[in-house]
């Protein structure tokens, strides 16, 4: 029972560094967000612990040109009827409005994306 409790205990206190790491990031970016309405998501990557990697999407604004966007735990993600999905929903081709903020160092971090029909 202990060894139980102990490895609950290592799994939620790494899920909170994880989750401070996105906080930390969220509060350096600017509070003007942009908006991209009727995007064409290009690529989905998802997070990686193993590769140090973090989930990013690559979409397509209308003029045809490639944003990066870096997908948090804090990003909220709907469906075309609003409600919530999980990340496996978002695949490329998927036409999108996403909602990000800019950070001092020019990353753009999704706020919120929903799918269209």
């Amino acid at each position: 029972m202990k060894i139980v409790f102990l490895a609950l205990c290592m799994i939620v206190s790494s899920a909170s560094w994880s989750w401070a790491d996105d906080l930390a990031m969220a509060d350096t970016v600017e509070q003007t967000p942009h908006a991209l309405l009727g995007a064409v998501i290009k690529s989905v990557s998802w997070a990686d612990p193993d590769k140090g990697t973090k989930s990013e999407i690559v979409v397509l604004d209308p003029a045809k040109k490639a944003i990066h966007i870096l997908v948090t735990s804090t990003t909220t993600l709907w469906d075309a009827d609003t409600k919530p999905i999980m990340s496996d929903k978002i695949i490329a081709k998927s036409r999108v409005n996403v909602i990000y903020l800019t950070t001092e160092e020019g990353i753009n971090v999704a706020k919120s994306i929903k799918i269209l029909k």
